[in-house]
């Protein structure tokens, strides 16, 4: 029998006993189901016996699994117990990896999230940043723990049956109501005239690149009429791009509420599109069967109560 064992795939195994299925259990893991299905039945070849009884509904012990399991368990407890209380060095903190479309309230929950867990003497944190798909693609890839994206709440259904195909959880964070983001100097504000996509008709309008800039657009189209729409479009990708052009332009952007540092930061201010029928959706997606982490759950909370306004500084 060959002794050099993987430790990793014993705590495969045990995830999977835990989930009742391989498919489950990869998901939780961020690794392939053919990949831990491969190491599964390395481990049976290994010690000369089946440990996992294969069904439609899913996997369960055999006899011999079950006291494999036993001593997996032991084993993995030993091992935690050894490392860590006779070489002193603590457990390594909680690491918070997420992705986001790209709105301001979210970036601030992960800074403060961040910086909130910044006396531990290590960690690694990742924020990734792109359209509605590479959000939901980073956590189908195990890039990214948790990933929250904003749409039109109009496809709820649709978007809830993209998800269930990809395996995926969705939770409802907020609603929100589209506003201007507009610079609190631009020539509407300093003359006290009306703000509405009308009356902002001749002035550029700032949108990002990506699925995210087709519901603007649908916005904008439904709200003005083809006819109202501006003829000054300025596409980017980056959010610093785009609130930078706002508060050095008289051009404009569509998004939500306020966010913390919108003020004194850009002078920019967000103002309430009137008889608007539009809103926008949030939620955030992990893979099905996933543990979430603590960090984690701290970081949606954060960005939960920001969506809803509850944690706007006034």
């Amino acid at each position: 029998m060959n002794t050099d064992l993987n430790m990793k795939h014993l705590e495969y195994f045990v995830k999977v006993a835990q989930l009742g299925s391989i498919n489950k259990a990869a998901q939780a893991l961020f690794i392939s189901q053919p990949y831990l299905g491969k190491i599964i039945r390395e481990l049976e070849e290994e010690f000369g016996y089946l440990l996992l009884k294969r069904g439609s509904q899913g996997v369960t012990l055999t006899p011999e699994g079950e006291e494999f399991m036993r001593r997996t368990t032991r084993i993995l407890e030993e091992l935690r117990y050894f490392w860590h209380p006779i070489s002193g060095k603590k457990e390594e903190a909680e690491c918070l990896s997420v992705s986001m479309t790209k709105f301001s309230h979210v970036m601030e929950s992960f800074i403060e999230v961040v910086l909130r867990h910044s006396g531990q003497p290590t960690f690694t944190h990742r924020l990734y940043e792109g359209s509605a798909e590479e959000v939901i693609e980073d956590v189908c890839q195990g890039r990214a723990e948790a990933g929250i994206f904003h749409f039109d709440s109009k496809k709820r259904r649709e978007m809830e049956e993209l998800l269930l195909s990809k395996r995926l959880v969705y939770r409802w964070l907020a609603y929100a109501e589209p506003h201007v983001v507009i610079s609190k100097n631009h020539p509407l504000v300093v003359q006290n005239k009306p703000i509405n996509l009308k009356t902002l008709s001749d002035y550029g309008v700032i949108r990002y690149l990506g699925q995210f800039d087709d519901l603007i657009y649908s916005l904008t189209e439904s709200e003005t009429g083809s006819g109202c729409s501006s003829r000054k479009v300025i596409y980017l990708s980056a959010r610093e791009s785009l609130m930078r052009l706002i508060s050095e332009s008289d051009f404009y952007s569509i998004g939500i509420h306020d966010f913390e540092l919108q003020d004194s930061a850009y002078q920019a201010i967000s103002i309430p599109i009137s008889g608007c029928d539009f809103r926008f959706e949030f939620g955030y997606v992990i893979p099905e069967g996933a543990e979430v982490s603590e960090i984690t759950l701290e970081f949606l909370d954060n960005v939960k109560k920001r969506l809803q306004g509850q944690e706007r500084i006034n």
